[in-house]
C-alpha cells in the first residue's frame, strides 16, 4: 500500500470511529434525558389515559418521544404539543442497536473499499433515522390524528347541542299548543254559556209573554161575558167593535183605542144616531174602515190585538175618556181634545 492509500485509510477509520463514538454518545444522552425512540417496524397509538379503551390523541411511527413517567406496562410521553401513554413494549432507548454495532480498531489494515462501503452503509443509516420527510409525515400524521379526534368531539358535542335544542323547542311547542288548546276550550266553554243563559232568557221571556197574553186573553174574555151579561149586547157585537177599534186606532195609545170605543156608545145612546153598535158602525158614511173594506177583513182574520178587545170592553163598561163626544178625525188643526193623532170632538 502507498503513503496516500495509507493516509486515505487512516482518516476513514478515524471517521467511522468519531461515527460510533458520537452514536454511543447520543444515546447515552438520550437516556439520561429521559428521551425514548418508537420502534421502526412498529406502529404505537398514544392515548388519553393509561388504558388501551380510552381515546387515541395520536399514532405514531419511528417519533422520538421524551418519556415523563414510566409505570411498567405504560409510559407517559411527550410528543411535541401531544402528551399520553404509550405501551412500554413500542419503545425502545436504542441500545439493542447500539449493541450490535462492533468496535472498529483503527490499526488494522482493510481494503480501503471496504471502508468506503461501511461509510455509505453508515450515512445511509443516520440518513433513514433521521430523514426530514419521514419526521414531517409523522408530524402531519399525528396532526391529522389529532385534528380527527378533535373534530368528533366538536361533532358529538355539536349533535348533542342540537338535540338539547331540539328536544326545548319541542317542549316550548307543547307548552304553546296546550295553553292555546286550553285557551280555545275556555272560549269555547264561556261562549256555550253565554250562548245557553241568552237562549234560556230567551225562552223564559217568550214563555213569560205567552202566559201574560193567555192571562189578558181569559180575563178579556171574562170581562166580555160579564159586560154581556150587564148590558145585553151580543159576542158578536164586541167583536166588532174591537175590530173597529184595530182598524181606527191600533197603532194609538191604549186611550186613545179606548175613545175611539166610547165614540161608538155615545152614539148608540144619542136620540139622533141607531141604537144598536152594528147600525152606528155600518151607518152610511160614518167610518172609512167599512167603505174601504179593512172592517171586513179584519173581522175574517181575527186580526185584533188584545188590547184593542180590551178597549172595547172598558168602552162598553161605560168608560168615557173623551165624555159625551161623538166624533173624532185625524188631527189637522180642528178644535177639540187631542188623544195621540186623533182629535175627539
Amino acid at each position: 500500500m502507498n503513503t496516500n492509500g495509507r493516509r486515505l485509510w487512516k482518516h476513514a477509520a478515524g471517521w467511522l470511529t468519531g461515527i460510533m463514538v458520537l452514536s454511543s454518545a447520543c444515546g447515552t444522552t438520550a437516556m439520561a434525558n429521559g428521551v425514548m425512540l418508537v420502534e421502526t417496524a412498529s406502529v404505537a397509538d398514544v392515548h388519553a389515559e393509561a388504558d388501551d379503551t380510552s381515546p387515541v390523541l395520536a399514532t405514531l411511527s419511528g417519533t422520538q418521544a421524551k418519556v415523563l413517567e414510566n409505570s411498567g406496562r405504560w409510559m407517559k410521553v411527550q410528543v411535541g404539543d401531544i402528551t399520553g401513554w404509550v405501551e412500554s413494549e413500542h419503545l425502545t432507548d436504542g441500545s439493542d442497536t447500539l449493541d450490535d454495532i462492533a468496535p472498529v480498531n483503527p490499526e488494522e489494515t482493510q481494503n480501503p473499499g471496504d471502508t468506503e462501503e461501511q461509510t455509505e452503509q453508515t450515512q445511509d443509516l443516520q440518513t433513514e433515522e433521521t430523514h426530514p420527510a419521514d419526521t414531517a409525515a409523522q408530524d402531519r400524521m399525528s396532526e391529522s390524528s389529532s385534528n380527527g379526534t378533535d373534530s368528533a368531539a366538536k361533532d358529538n358535542f355539536a349533535a348533542e347541542e342540537a338535540a338539547r335544542k331540539a328536544a326545548e323547542e319541542a317542549q316550548k311547542a307543547a307548552e304553546e299548543a296546550a295553553r292555546i288548546a286550553a285557551e280555545e276550550a275556555q272560549k269555547a266553554a264561556e261562549e256555550a254559556a253565554r250562548i245557553a243563559a241568552e237562549e234560556a232568557q230567551k225562552a223564559a221571556e217568550e214563555a213569560a209573554r205567552i202566559a201574560a197574553e193567555q192571562a189578558q186573553a181569559a180575563a178579556v174574555q171574562a170581562a166580555q161575558q160579564a159586560v154581556i151579561a150587564q148590558s145585553g149586547v151580543t159576542p158578536q157585537d164586541v167583536e166588532l167593535l174591537a175590530a173597529l177599534i184595530q182598524c181606527e186606532a191600533g197603532g194609538e195609545p191604549y186611550v186613545g183605542q179606548v175613545a175611539v170605543g166610547s165614540v161608538v156608545m155615545n152614539r148608540v145612546e144619542a136620540a139622533e144616531h141607531p141604537s144598536s153598535i152594528p147600525d152606528v158602525i155600518y151607518a152610511a158614511g160614518q167610518f172609512s174602515p167599512v167603505r174601504n173594506g179593512s172592517l171586513s177583513r179584519t173581522l175574517s182574520t181575527g186580526d185584533i190585538s188584545q188590547s184593542c178587545r180590551q178597549a172595547a170592553i172598558e168602552a162598553l163598561a161605560g168608560s168615557e175618556p173623551v165624555g159625551d163626544k161623538l166624533y173624532f178625525r185625524r188631527v189637522n188643526g180642528r178644535h177639540g181634545q187631542v188623544i195621540g193623532n186623533h182629535v175627539f170632538y
